[in-house]
């Protein structure tokens, strides 16, 4: 007589994460039953230890199974599960259907050895496997909405709910009556699961930390990076060693439990979904359920601050904003702009004007003699790179190889020469000439020195001067000493290089 069933056959087996009723023992025992009564051999094991059955994404036990089907050549033709929700309790109940076809359709039917139905490709066997996947699905929905409402409970009596416990702040196991157990080292579980978590404050150097954080922001004015560059500076270790990081410092400025308030679903993945923010009207709060580290007056402050330094202003806003500090205070600066409470960072400006500079002729302020000072260093900048540029070009024309040397601003020329570009800018001591200063430098051979008017910071002439004429210190070159470096005064580069150009001085 022909057997119902192929003689050779696959398991699978799953033990949930939230449900223990069937562990993968009981169903493996219950399946071998099956298969020894039906006459099937079992010939592969397919597993997953502790995996939720709400997506197959975690599940490599069924990954495998899936994988292998489609292979040629398989060797079973069964595969053979305990119930419809082991196989998976999906929210989307066409998915579990998707994986039960891709199984059929490569020739290997899937059954379920403690279901009721008949699973014989009746109309009404398929209706019943329907419904027992919505079962499934709905058993999961019903499951997360009851554990939500408890961890909301939990909260609002003063239990934490999973996570670790935070820099500046410990885990506490407690028992059911409140008496208390131990402190829970990080990733260690709680001892029995009538225990419940409470915070506590943590050791005395990381409170004091905290405090220093909120000390750093507020009144140092200082940015999250930047606090986290110089707790490394420090060598202050983080909470598991790591050098701290922006979102590290972050958590400590915006998590409300620093200034005592126990909070729950800040952020969700109910059903497996995507990790999201939660808006804070669905936030569960207990206040004064953890000693504060920081006031709450602290806290909020640090919230706004937050909120101002996050703030986005148009172009038209910050001119405006700037004006009013200037009419504030007599002038601006980074100082002060970082000091006033209304105004935004610094860099702002910055990024949306190009410089400091820029954004004070934006809202036609006058500078600052330290930001003229900045901007005369920027322009000395593009003139020194220019300058540099053009020596190599020339040096390279006269037939000499270039390359830059380990100093900076400094060219070595025929693997000899090392010669250091500089641009000098008027002096104008508070007594004496106005002079132009170019100094020594250890490894140079020659320096060439472009000199610049004081008022207009165009190049007035070009100096070819050896090192050894340094030999005693700064050289400085005034109107009333021009006649004893006649000679090594140029009007411009190319005659340095043997190349015709404006006659020398």
């Amino acid at each position: 007589m022909r057997q119902p069933y192929p003689t050779r056959a696959a398991i699978y087996v799953r033990m949930s994460t939230e449900s223990q009723n069937y562990s993968t023992d009981h169903q493996r025992a219950k399946i071998h039953e099956y298969a020894a009564a039906k006459c099937i051999d079992i010939v592969r094991e397919y597993v997953d230890e502790g995996k939720s059955g709400l997506d197959i994404r975690r599940r490599p036990g069924l990954l495998e199974l899936i994988k292998d089907v489609q292979l040629p050549g398989i060797d079973f033709q069964l595969i053979i599960v305990y119930d419809v929700s082991r196989w998976g309790r999906f929210q989307d109940v066409d998915e579990a259907a998707y994986h039960e076809h891709t199984c059929r359709r490569a020739g290997i039917k899937v059954v379920y050895s403690g279901e009721q139905f008949s699973d014989d490709g009746t109309p009404l066997g398929a209706l019943m496997k329907s419904i027992k996947r919505t079962m499934a699905a709905e058993y999961s929905r019903e499951l997360s909405a009851k554990t939500f409402t408890a961890q909301c409970r939990f909260t609002q009596i003063g239990y934490k709910q999973g996570g670790h416990a935070g820099y500046g702040l410990r885990r506490l196991a407690v028992t059911k009556d409140g008496a208390p157990r131990r402190l829970l080292e990080y990733g260690e579980a709680k001892g029995a699961v009538t225990d419940r978590v409470v915070l506590v404050l943590g050791p005395d150097h990381e409170v004091a930390l905290v405090r220093m954080v909120y000390k750093l922001y507020l009144d140092d004015r200082l940015s999250e990076p930047a606090i986290a560059q110089r707790l490394n500076g420090a060598g202050v270790p983080s909470e598991f060693s790591r050098p701290w990081t922006h979102s590290m410092v972050n958590s400590l400025l915006t998590n409300p439990k620093y200034c005592g308030t126990l909070v729950f679903n800040r952020r969700s993945c109910k059903l497996s979904s995507r990790r999201k923010r939660n808006p804070a009207d669905e936030w569960v709060l207990n206040e004064g359920a953890i000693s504060p580290i920081v006031p709450l007056e602290l806290f909020e402050d640090a919230q706004r601050e937050r909120a101002r330094r996050l703030r986005r202003y148009g172009p038209d806003e910050l001119l405006s904003l700037l004006r009013k500090c200037y009419e504030t205070h007599g002038e601006v600066n980074a100082r002060i702009l970082a000091a006033d409470p209304l105004m935004p960072d610094p860099q702002l400006l910055v990024r949306t004007f190009g410089s400091l500079i820029a954004a004070y002729d934006a809202a036609g302020l006058e500078p600052a003699d330290a930001h003229t000072f900045v901007e005369t260093k920027r322009l000395i900048a593009i003139k020194q790179r220019r300058l540099i540029s053009d020596v190599s070009s020339l040096a390279r024309a006269a037939g000499a190889t270039v390359y830059d040397a380990t100093f900076s601003n400094a060219l070595v020329i025929n693997d000899a020469i090392v010669v250091r570009i500089d641009v000098a800018i008027q002096r104008r001591p508070a007594k004496g000439f106005a002079n132009w200063r170019v100094r020594p430098q250890p490894g140079i051979d020659f320096i060439i020195a472009a000199r610049l008017s004081g008022d207009t910071h165009e190049i007035i002439d070009f100096f070819l001067i050896p090192a050894a004429w340094l030999s005693d210190g700064p050289l400085y070159l005034k109107e009333s000493n021009m006649d004893r470096f006649a000679s090594l005064r140029y009007q411009s580069l190319a005659p340095m290089f043997g190349i015709p150009s404006a006659e020398r001085r």
